[in-house]
């Protein structure tokens, strides 16, 4: 399975891919991370759908440097990878 997430909230100093690209590893997913439109955080993330939405649970967790109010998600076709990377 793979999910788009856009996150929304105060993301603009909290090296929010980056920690994405880390609880991806952890979890062993794959996929991207990259800064979207409107100060939005947008995450294409693949693997088992548990997985993938014990990522978005603690995605949702924030930091002391980022809060993270609203997660839009969509179902989108897989694609061949082999490691989470920042875009």
């Amino acid at each position: 399975m793979r999910k788009k997430l856009i996150l929304h909230g105060n993301l603009t100093d909290g090296g929010v891919k980056y920690v994405a690209q880390r609880y991806a590893m952890e979890l062993h997913l794959t996929g991207i991370s990259a800064r979207g439109p409107e100060g939005t955080i947008e995450i294409e993330v693949q693997g088992e759908e548990q997985t993938i939405n014990k990522f978005i649970e603690k995605i949702k967790q924030g930091n002391q440097f980022f809060s993270v109010q609203k997660v839009d998600e969509s179902i989108i076709p897989e694609i061949p990878e082999k490691i989470f990377h920042i875009g």
